[in-house]
């Protein structure tokens, strides 16, 4: 039995279980025996199966009092942010939390693989407990590391409070690096190159008769110089961070003119539709919430893109700013070309940080580098049935491969394939790889769709 065949059992199981497909069935049994049969049945059938149920006015008004208190209930905690901002902790206060973080963390033998359990040892948190980035940013290391104290299987438990804390923590920030981006055997100084997009016209597109590729995306997170990072940025500086992105985005011309929506703008069931489409974000996240990225929501977030959606920018999503180049096919030459020039019309206005060691900074240590993800769903059903062999390939490809449904031997071979690496090679460099990569891929495909009609 396949993966779908077996979910499809067991849901069915739950459904018998709960009493649903009996009462679907009486209900449009119901339906059959009515002698006049009614212009609205789906209408009919809420009402059989449920008489106490509301009618369509009652529903309007329940619908209605429910987006109300949705309202008030953001307000009421943007308030409480508001308040908590007011609130200071002291350093004896910091003292006794990190304590506590750390204790719970390690005394945690179930959830023992975070990158931060591995390397903050008791002399660092000694040595870094009370230190703190410059004012007014002030952040301490528990700032940083509040989310491996809370969330101990978390893959690596640290995000830095702003540009500062890669430096001031840097015997903590390092290795975590070095070992994520597989850079431990790495002693230069420097760790990423210099950002060089190379020659777009090298980018082709990879399925020009569209038949394995769905869809090509590329995206950069970038970080505005001056500001921290989301664990602490204020209110006013969730805004202005908007405010410096959206006049950026009024200057793109061409295929990039586009508009931005501020998500406190756009209603709940279009911001549902948007969040379906990959245009638009939601918060939600577990470990990003204890780290203090979804304060003051929806305050300072919005995001920009072109009437195609082949070109968006998230503001305020998790870093200041995710530029994101897309496709419905697999030219991802155009898609290359488009996030380029996307960048560069922000780069006339916006500064954004770098460091002379790590590139480009974001808030999670996992992005730094070029902070580029560049990935195509593909349908590859014939590599699909030897998962063996697909990940000895994206390992030799150093390409990162996985199903739609989270499992490669899935029934209809739809995969997510994106590069590995982000740290230590250049942006054209792991665009180049992808590339390479995915016409290695398809060309086994086909090797196997030939011998299959030879057999």
């Amino acid at each position: 039995m396949t993966s779908i065949e077996s979910k499809r059992v067991q849901y069915r199981k739950y459904l018998e279980r709960a009493g649903v497909i009996d009462a679907l069935s009486k209900a449009l049994i119901k339906l059959y025996e009515e002698q006049n049969k009614p212009e609205d049945a789906i209408r009919f059938v809420r009402k059989f199966m449920c008489e106490s149920c509301p009618d369509d006015a009652q529903y309007d008004v329940m619908k209605n009092d429910l987006e109300e208190a949705k309202v008030h209930i953001t307000k009421l905690e943007q308030e409480l942010e508001r308040l908590r901002g007011q609130i200071k902790k002291s350093p004896e206060e910091y003292q006794e939390l990190t304590i506590a973080g750390y204790k719970s963390l390690m005394d945690d033998e179930e959830n023992v693989s975070s990158l931060l359990r591995k390397y903050l040892t008791p002399e660092l948190l000694e040595e870094y407990m009370l230190v703190t980035t410059s004012a007014p940013v002030d952040a301490y290391l528990y700032d940083c590391a509040v989310t491996g104290f809370e969330h101990h299987e978390t893959p690596v438990g640290l995000y830095a409070a702003d540009a500062e804390s890669y430096d001031v923590f840097n015997k903590l920030f390092d290795p975590i690096i070095k070992d994520y981006h597989g850079q431990l055997e790495n002693d230069n100084d420097v760790l990423q190159k210099d950002a060089d997009f190379g020659n777009v016209d090298e980018i082709e597109n990879l399925d020009p008769n569209r038949k394995y590729i769905f869809s090509a995306r590329i995206r950069l997170a970038r970080n505005i110089e001056g500001f921290p990072f989301f664990p602490k940025l204020t209110e006013k500086q969730f805004i202005e961070v908007e405010d410096r992105v959206r006049a950026a985005t009024e200057t793109m011309d061409g295929e990039l003119i586009g508009s931005y929506l501020k998500i406190g703008d756009i209603d709940a069931e279009t911001q549902a539709e948007m969040v379906k489409r990959h245009i638009l974000f939601q918060r939600g996240d577990e470990q990003l919430t204890t780290a203090g990225c979804y304060r003051f929501w929806p305050t300072g977030r919005g995001v920009y893109h072109n009437p195609a959606e082949t070109f968006i920018i998230w503001v305020n999503r998790e870093d200041h700013v995710r530029i994101m180049s897309m496709a419905p096919c697999g030219d991802f030459g155009d898609v290359y070309n488009r996030l380029v020039n996307g960048l560069q019309e922000l780069e006339k206005s916006l500064t954004f940080v770098r460091h002379p060691r790590y590139g480009n900074l974001t808030a999670c240590p996992t992005n730094v580098g070029t902070t580029l993800r560049a990935s195509v769903h593909i349908r590859l059903p014939l590599l699909c049935k030897d998962p063996d062999r697909l990940l000895a390939l994206a390992d030799e490809l150093q390409l990162h491969i996985r199903g739609h449904d989270g499992e490669l031997a899935n029934e209809d071979g739809v995969l997510e394939i994106s590069n590995k690496r982000r740290l230590g090679y250049t942006e054209f460099e792991l665009v180049k790889t992808l590339q390479d990569g995915v016409v290695a891929l398809i060309n086994a495909e086909e090797e196997l769709e030939i011998a299959g009609q030879e057999g």
